[in-house]
């Protein structure tokens, strides 16, 4: 998807050239000894007067629209292949009888056509003088050369709508896939749930050891799915740009324990130990989003006990202060697991990356640690892999509290 800030910054560029075009208009009135300049529009039957610079003379004003019967630029772009000089409009065959000649009294003429980049005309580059002032060569090639200035300009311009084009339409369509997504998942989640739920009853019944091996691998299937659902659909509320932080007082102990109990049973079935380590103030409070905290922890030790079949899992965490007085918190995720292969290491935090490949051993939608980096820098954090080798891994993700220290109870 293109990026916004991408598209502001050209738009930025844009008026900035166009303010810098203004300018080399204003230093081409005093290099060329003229009364008047200006940029002209042209369509099929009009011509409009964007820009004026006028001396002694009001000669033209910005705005004027003439028909192109009576317009001097429809004379430079309709009528010449190059520039056209005029040293007296009221003698010259071209402008000597036209009612605009009356209107902008006796004087010399020089135009130059402005084309955009597929070669279509846009519109003229004029300059007129009541003291019928002598065009010299060196003018007309300095009006060429604005005018090759002002053909790239139009040319960023039209890459400039397509951009914004085409960023409109790649939000629209991730507009619809997202609703597509949650669709798809309320459509499906109903049915897994109901599948789950029977399969948990049919557990409670009496089963033979391969009845409950089939009831078993049907609720840990229908887990690994609705948990493969979320990631995605946490995805694509990243990627639409449709999460917001919820800033609130949280004690970061308790969110911990959340996550130690919603992986109890799954350590405890494992034989892994799953446990904490504190560095902090049991009452200690941070400013910030509570959920989110929690979310990357679930994906971090989740992944943890995944590649851990034996030993620890642990969550150890640690508060400082800064000199401003405002916290931030360290969380790291330890395991005694298999650790990553080298050659993917490089794609952990990447969306749809398998830590250990396809084997089929290891299920997931491959979008955890993907989340976790967008989550952490959400909030003005980082999260990375300190370490990893055949003994375990190592996460770590750091987030700073919104306000400063509080010591109340939440």
């Amino acid at each position: 998807m293109l990026k916004t800030e991408f598209i502001d910054v050209l738009s930025v560029v844009s008026h900035k050239l166009y303010d810098s075009a203004a300018n080399v208009m204003d230093t081409a009135s005093r290099l060329i000894p003229a009364n008047t300049f200006c940029i002209a529009q042209l369509d099929h039957l009009s011509t409009k007067v964007l820009n004026v610079y006028n001396r002694e003379k009001l000669i033209l004003g910005e705005g004027l629209v003439v028909d192109n019967a009576e317009s001097y630029c429809a004379l430079v772009t309709e009528h010449t292949e190059g520039p056209l000089v005029i040293h007296n409009n009221l003698t010259h065959p071209l402008t000597r009888d036209m009612d605009a000649t009356e209107f902008v009294g006796g004087c010399s003429f020089i135009g130059v056509p402005i084309h955009h980049e597929n070669g279509e005309i846009y519109g003229s580059l004029c300059s007129f003088d009541q003291d019928f002032y002598a065009y010299q060569q060196r003018d007309v090639d300095l009006l060429l050369s604005l005018s090759s200035f002002f053909t790239s300009l139009l040319e960023m311009e039209t890459t400039l709508q397509q951009l914004k084009h085409a960023e409109e339409t790649a939000a629209k369509v991730l507009e619809e896939k997202n609703n597509l997504l949650a669709i798809l998942s309320h459509e499906i989640r109903t049915p897994m749930n109901g599948i789950l739920a029977m399969a948990n009853l049919l557990q409670s019944t009496t089963l033979d050891e391969d009845q409950a091996l089939y009831a078993n691998v049907i609720e840990e299937s229908g887990a690994s799915l609705l948990s493969m659902m979320d990631q995605i659909l946490d995805y694509s509320k990243v990627e639409a740009g449709a999460i917001s932080l919820e800033l609130n007082p949280y004690r970061v102990t308790e969110v911990i324990n959340h996550v130690l109990q919603l992986f109890s049973s799954e350590a405890q079935t494992k034989g892994v130990r799953l446990y904490t380590e504190y560095n902090l103030n049991d009452h200690l409070t941070l400013v910030g989003d509570r959920h989110k905290v929690g979310q990357i922890l679930i994906n971090l030790v989740g992944n943890a006990l995944k590649f851990t079949e034996q030993g620890e899992v642990c969550i150890s965490t640690q508060i400082c202060t800064d000199p401003e007085g405002k916290l931030h918190a360290s969380f790291e995720i330890r395991d005694t697991g298999i650790g990553i292969p080298t050659d993917r290491r490089n794609q952990l935090f990447q969306s749809f990356s398998q830590m250990h490949g396809n084997s089929g051993k290891y299920t997931g939608a491959g979008l955890g640690l993907s989340i976790c980096k967008q989550l952490s820098e959400l909030m003005g954090g980082v999260v990375w892999l300190k370490e990893t080798s055949h003994l375990g891994s190592q996460f770590v993700f750091n987030i700073s509290s919104i306000a400063p220290n509080v010591h109340a109870n939440v």
